[in-house]
């Protein structure tokens, strides 16, 4: 099927303007200009009973979290919340609306991230931050209302990365035991020549080159063999969490996604891939309200609501 007409009209919108030259432009002065959008946060209709933003202590200094809380008595199950952003880009404001909307249809607290971006804070720095913020949620889980038996990891696009690489980390250190992960269009390598990439490459909410940059921007190209960076590269996926995993037809993450989603299932973990045919990259964020977004709004809620809510 052809792109959602009204996903098209996004990106008619983001098409007209002037093209990026990756090539030419400081790597900083990009970030900072790419960060220098407002986020446009729309209604939320069903608030989270109580939000509040903190500072929490992290191996390269204070990282700041938001976290909502739901109507209701405690304890609660609680997802840690990595935003999306190509590890470039992205705050606690990105997944506002999708916060709120979490919290309210699983029943589970949140706790976002506002983990260190690149280029300035290269890996392994922000899965650092994002690995603390999973170990302070999991030991204050008590005081905060939370239930440190029921703890998930999810997160967008780049932060499906890093949400992917925490639930290694924590098996293979003896972590903080994950009950779920929720991954959105996750980045699970740096193969760019899937089919995916290659249809679609460009005019799209993201494109080949611009993922090419994210990458540079993020990781030196000797680590990125490391499951930690590439996920799918990991050996011993049967011992991870159950997974939904969430793609959209034209996307170029979709096929590393998809595939990803089939090692879980060939190594015996319960799995999930919905693919949102008609959709690009970033759609939850680009169109927060559109059916297919809140379709996969509500999936995510109704998985963890059955695994930690």
């Amino acid at each position: 099927m052809p792109v959602d007409a009204d996903i098209q009209k996004v990106l008619d919108v983001l098409n007209a303007m002037p093209p990026v030259d990756y090539a030419k432009t400081p790597a900083l002065d990009l970030a900072k200009a790419m960060r220098s959008t407002p986020v446009v946060i729309p209604p939320i209709p069903h608030p989270a009973a109580r939000v509040e933003n903190r500072t929490i202590p992290g191996p390269h200094g204070d990282i700041p979290v938001r976290i909502y809380w739901p109507h209701g008595k405690g304890p609660f199950g609680v997802m840690v919340s990595l935003h999306g952003g190509g590890w470039v880009i992205g705050s606690l404001n990105s997944d506002e609306f999708k916060s709120h909307h979490l919290v309210h249809q699983a029943g589970c607290a949140i706790v976002s991230v506002d983990y260190r971006l690149s280029p300035e804070h290269r890996y392994p720095v922000p899965l650092d931050d994002c690995y603390a913020a999973l170990e302070w949620t999991s030991k204050s889980a008590a005081s905060l209302g939370f239930d440190a038996n029921r703890i998930a990891i999810g997160g967008s696009s780049a932060g499906a990365n890093l949400a992917a690489a925490v639930a290694l980390m924590t098996r293979d250190r003896g972590g903080p035991k994950l009950r779920f992960q929720l991954l959105t269009y996750p980045v699970c390598d740096d193969d760019f020549d899937r089919p995916s990439y290659l249809e679609n490459a460009t005019r799209l909410l993201l494109s080949r080159e611009q993922m090419k940059w994210f990458w540079d921007q993020y990781v030196d190209q000797k680590d990125r063999s490391h499951p930690y960076v590439a996920p799918i590269r990991d050996t011993k996926l049967g011992s991870l969490p159950p997974a939904l995993v969430i793609t959209a037809e034209f996307d170029p993450l979709r096929d590393e996604g998809e595939a990803y989603a089939q090692r879980l299932k060939e190594a015996g973990v319960p799995v999930i891939c919905q693919r949102y045919d008609g959709m690009v990259h970033g759609f939850l964020s680009a169109a927060v309200q559109h059916p297919s977004s809140m379709a996969a709004l509500n999936l995510s809620a109704q998985q963890l609501k059955q695994y930690i809510g």
